[in-house]
């Protein structure tokens, strides 16, 4: 399975994952239809599933328009995101599995940045693995809380956090990684990792190049929002347990010291 990413927008993510065998398509929070539809034009594609990880437009507004022109596709989300998704055949549940290009993908529950989110976990034959995230892990961040509870989103980063492997591809609906590490360098100015951390996304972003996607273990060590356990963080917010700390970068991110970008 070959992964292809459509910047479109000012900052979002479209995933095509490609049946090379098959020539067949499926997209990932198809934001909107053009770039996707001449992508599968010009690479003589049939597009045949659409994932969604929930129902917001920037993920979603394409699928009218791709069922239009693919009337056999299979669009699907969460069972939560009912009647929310546009034209959504397949509602999935927590350790749901879905299948494309002879590899399965684990569908998991993710609560947080909405109440229906869920992401796609595929553990593909080669030994590679690949989330397909939406909102709810950014690079140096996490989604925001428009619909669910921090102990909802906290409790869907302990487990992603606790239950993939480190060498996990992390494909993330934005591109907010430079603004995400430059407000966590404001939260912790003496963290030489995360000074490291932001030097590399500049020099990544000053050469054209996108910072998704990026390992788990990376951010497992170096961004605050998944790092809750951290004594010297711990110290840093105040907070004596894994959850308030958490509590305190969501709100620190929510409420941003103003930053300056470098470019």
């Amino acid at each position: 399975m070959k992964i292809e990413m459509l910047p479109v927008f000012e900052d979002n993510f479209i995933f095509i994952l490609i049946d090379e065998i098959k020539k067949e398509a499926a997209v990932v929070d198809p934001a909107e239809a053009n770039s996707v539809i001449s992508y599968l034009k010009k690479n003589n594609l049939t597009l045949t599933k659409i994932f969604n990880t929930h129902h917001h437009f920037d993920h979603v507004g394409g699928n009218k328009e791709l069922k239009q022109l693919f009337p056999n596709v299979e669009i699907y989300g969460s069972v939560q995101d009912k009647n929310r998704i546009p034209f959504q055949t397949h509602f999935l549940n927590h350790n749901d599995k879905i299948y494309f290009a002879d590899e399965s993908a684990e569908v998991f529950f993710v609560p947080g940045h909405t109440l229906g989110h869920i992401c796609y976990f595929f553990s593909l034959k080669n030994g590679e693995h690949h989330l397909f995230i939406g909102d709810t892990i950014f690079g140096g961040g996490c989604g925001k809380l428009f619909e669910g509870s921090l102990e909802q989103m906290f409790n869907s980063l302990l487990f992603l956090r606790n239950n993939l492997p480190d060498n996990t591809l992390i494909w993330t609906a934005h591109e907010y990684t430079l603004e995400n590490y430059l407000i966590l360098e404001k939260l912790e100015p003496q963290n030489i990792e995360i000074k490291e951390k932001l030097q590399k996304v500049i020099h990544t972003l000053k050469s054209g190049l996108h910072t998704v996607p990026f390992l788990l273990s990376e951010e497992k060590k170096v961004s605050s929002f998944l790092r809750w356990d951290d004594l010297k963080l711990q110290n840093i917010t105040s907070t004596s347990n894994s959850f308030d700390t958490f509590c305190f970068v969501r709100k620190f991110r929510d409420n941003p010291p103003k930053i300056v970008k470098p470019f």
